[in-house]
């Protein structure tokens, strides 16, 4: 049986749903890409992080979630997928991870349930096979 800790993610330019399944439930952590704008007008000058940081900054706090995984499938409706990717292969961790890109559209959560399961049930039936 083929048995391997990976984990999926849907990611656009706003947030990131991190998806594992476990033998009885799924589940899903959110990170959020950046403050709300109106937020922003409350919070000090020097407290504001600057555009260029926010992308990485966002990329970051996903990547400190996947150091344990060794295969991650990442999809979405946006180019943030393959900046995300290209974040992932310069970072050392992951260079002998597997990561695998696949382009969706805006889901529900029970889409994205379903998308995962037909791409890891169609993976698995492939590597039984040899």
């Amino acid at each position: 049986m083929y048995t391997q800790k990976r984990i999926e993610i849907w990611i656009d330019e706003d947030s990131a749903h991190l998806i594992e399944f476990r033998k009885l439930r799924v589940e899903t952590v959110i990170i959020r890409a950046r403050i709300k704008e109106k937020e922003k007008f409350l919070q000090p000058k020097e407290e504001l992080i600057d555009d260029s940081n926010l992308q990485e900054n966002f990329f970051k706090k996903i990547s400190e979630q996947l150091k344990d995984f060794e295969e991650i499938l990442v999809f979405g409706p946006d180019d943030a997928k393959q900046s995300f990717e290209k974040y992932l292969k310069m970072t050392i961790l992951f260079a002998d991870k597997n990561i695998i890109l696949q382009i969706a559209d805006k889901m529900t959560d029970n889409h994205k349930h379903a998308f995962v399961n037909k791409h890891f049930k169609t993976l698995s039936y492939k590597k039984n096979e040899k």
